[in-house]
């Protein structure tokens, strides 16, 4: 078992018009989905090509939408906090330094400011900020030296944040698992611990469901498509 990237990341959006129009005309990215999200009644979901199996995704829920509070769901910049589990920052990758550098043009001449790119020695990364108050970094390994738990694990900055040696050892060398596709049920409800994501009545009302009729439940059909080439 192994986690080969990120598919897509969601961000919430009051004006998908305009993230779409900076993402793809500013950017670079592909628009390769725009369409009603299932399980939420008039919401709007998009997805760009970020890469190969990875996307930026975007959802639209109906009415006014929540306005952000920097410094709190959105940080100030790179050096203020936020609340925990909320992003700080969004950083794609770039194959190569050249390609970054294209990329630096492209965003300078739709007359965006673009700071570095700065060297980090594991990464040459440049940052800008997106609509909504999206911290934007773009970054590159190419040339740099390969980020390993022994090379760039600091014991004093780890304790800081209550993270002994042992316990390092422990994450940069997580247990292995067979596992028994798909065969492990529902943990006993009353321990469970519980998918917060989720609200309570709609995972009582799925949870023990079998996984093909759980399919059934959310079956959606995709939309019949636009022919953008007309």
């Amino acid at each position: 078992m192994k986690i080969s990237g990120v598919h897509h990341i969601a961000f919430c959006t009051n004006d998908m018009k305009s993230q779409i129009e900076f993402f793809t005309q500013v950017v670079g990215m592909k628009l390769v989905g725009l369409f009603p999200m299932h399980g939420t009644e008039g919401a709007t979901h998009c997805f760009l090509e970020s890469g190969e199996n990875c996307y930026l995704s975007f959802i639209q829920m109906p009415g006014p939408g929540v306005s952000p509070v920097m410094g709190v769901s959105h940080a100030l910049d790179a050096s203020h906090p936020v609340a925990g589990g909320a992003m700080q920052h969004i950083s794609f990758n770039v194959d190569s330094f050249e390609e970054l550098m294209d990329l630096r043009d492209r965003l300078r001449s739709n007359g965006y400011a673009v700071v570095g790119p700065l060297d980090h020695m594991i990464s040459h990364s440049m940052y800008l900020g997106a609509p909504e108050g999206i911290l934007l970094e773009f970054s590159t390994s190419e040339g740099c030296t390969k980020m390993t738990a022994a090379a760039w694990t600091d014991l004093q900055a780890a304790q800081t944040v209550g993270i002994e040696l042992e316990d390092l050892k422990r994450f940069a060398s997580p247990p292995a698992f067979a596992g028994h596709r798909g065969a492990v049920a529902q943990p006993d409800p009353t321990t469970a611990i519980y998918p917060t994501p989720i609200p309570r009545p709609m995972y009582e009302a799925v949870a023990e469901l079998s996984d093909a009729d759980i399919q059934e439940v959310v079956r959606y059909d995709p939309p019949e498509g636009v022919d953008l080439a007309a």
